[in-house]
């Protein structure tokens, strides 16, 4: 098990100290002029720092999640000068996926680095769904550690807030340092925006960026303050609104279903007064002519079938169509009225059918009654 030591140093071995960069062969001193020599199973590798440009370039990707844990990724990139780095990298790289490395970040020290916050945050944290790769490309030897910290959040009344995970004894953190070749990066929430950040901070595409060399004294100067923006992050009720869809189509079969048994159950309107051994009727004198044509015009609005195309008929099927649509006769005035032809229009081409046999025209007093010949022959 690694000490409280190594614990609060965290980035200090990120920053490279314990990584091998020379392959077997004589100690070299490094820039406290101390020898670490490392023990890779049959393979002997010597542990050097000699200088910061030395050191591994580290970037720290904190993506915070809005059930308030967080997705680590740790890259470190180790510049490697000749064959022999490049060769005890590899196979380095090899035991540092298969889990055999002594040296090299892995999850049992962020397991203890979580212990510690959840003590101070008193939530219950876990380390989980831990990854190494370690590979060589251009000259650079690469290892990545990623995993995810459960109940890295905390949930206030405004929203989320990044603080105390940071936390150690003391009021202190155990993220003391970031050295000048470490970049830190704090992905926002998804849906949320940064409301407050410690100054010295730098907020870049709605993630907070710190860069190396930084020091940390307490969890404060960390902490950074989340919210949702009015109207973002509001799910679709895709629920209701499904069910919604279903009352509006149940009430509109509803409504047809209605429609359709009343108008079966409304009686035909009886024929207008027919007349008599030649003779003319006049109409009944609660009905004035003003009167007949609006009655016939509301008739044959609502009668009217909105699956044919009136601009795909002929004048004359146009007036057959309202025949029928109205009994099988209408006064001349009412087809006026329904076609909006003018009454010469509507005259000529009345007469014409008639002489087609296409309709009836009978004399009513002052007015036309049109029908069709079907229609008489069964009257007669």
């Amino acid at each position: 098990m690694r000490s409280a030591a190594l614990i609060v140093a965290l980035f200090i071995i990120i920053a490279g100290v314990a990584a091998p960069v020379t392959a077997t062969g004589a100690a070299t001193t490094d820039t406290h002029g101390a020898n670490t020599a490392t023990s890779l199973g049959q393979t002997t590798l010597i542990a050097q720092q000699s200088n910061l440009e030395r050191a591994p370039k580290t970037d720290i990707v904190i993506e915070l999640r809005n059930d308030r844990s967080a997705n680590w990724r740790i890259v470190m990139r180790y510049d490697l000068e000749t064959e022999n780095e490049t060769k005890a990298f590899r196979e380095f790289a090899r035991k540092y996926e298969q889990g055999s490395a002594d040296v090299g970040l892995d999850a049992e020290l962020f397991e203890q680095v979580s212990e510690t916050a959840e003590a101070q945050t008193q939530r219950s944290m876990t380390i989980k769904n831990t990854t190494k790769r370690g590979y060589v490309k251009n000259d650079t030897g690469v290892l990545v550690l990623t995993f995810t910290w459960t109940n890295f959040l905390e949930e206030t009344d405004e929203g989320l807030r990044l603080r105390d995970a940071f936390s150690a004894r003391d009021s202190k953190t155990w993220l003391t340092s970031l050295r000048s070749n470490q970049n830190l990066s704090i992905q926002t929430p998804p849906k949320y925006a940064v409301s407050s950040t410690p100054r010295g901070l730098q907020l870049e595409d709605n993630a907070v960026v710190v860069e190396g060399p930084r020091t940390f004294d307490s969890p404060e100067q960390l902490a950074v303050s989340y919210y949702v923006p009015p109207g973002v992050g509001q799910e679709i009720p895709w629920e209701l609104i499904g069910g919604g869809v279903v009352v509006v189509l149940i009430v509109g079969l509803l409504y047809l279903r209605r429609r359709s048994t009343t108008s079966e159950r409304t009686p035909a309107s009886p024929p207008e007064s027919e007349p008599r051994n030649g003779a003319a009727t006049e109409p009944a004198p609660a009905q004035t002519d003003e009167q007949a044509p609006e009655a016939g015009a509301e008739e044959g609005a609502e009668s009217e079938d909105p699956d044919i195309d009136l601009d795909l008929l002929s004048d004359e099927e146009r007036v057959e169509l309202l025949l029928e649509q109205n009994g099988g006769r209408m006064k001349q005035a009412n087809i006026v009225k329904e076609t909006g032809w003018s009454d010469a229009k509507v005259s000529q081409l009345l007469s014409s059918m008639a002489d087609e046999g296409q309709v009836e025209k009978l004399r009513l007093g002052r007015e036309n009654l049109i029908s069709l010949p079907d229609e008489d022959e069964e009257t007669e």
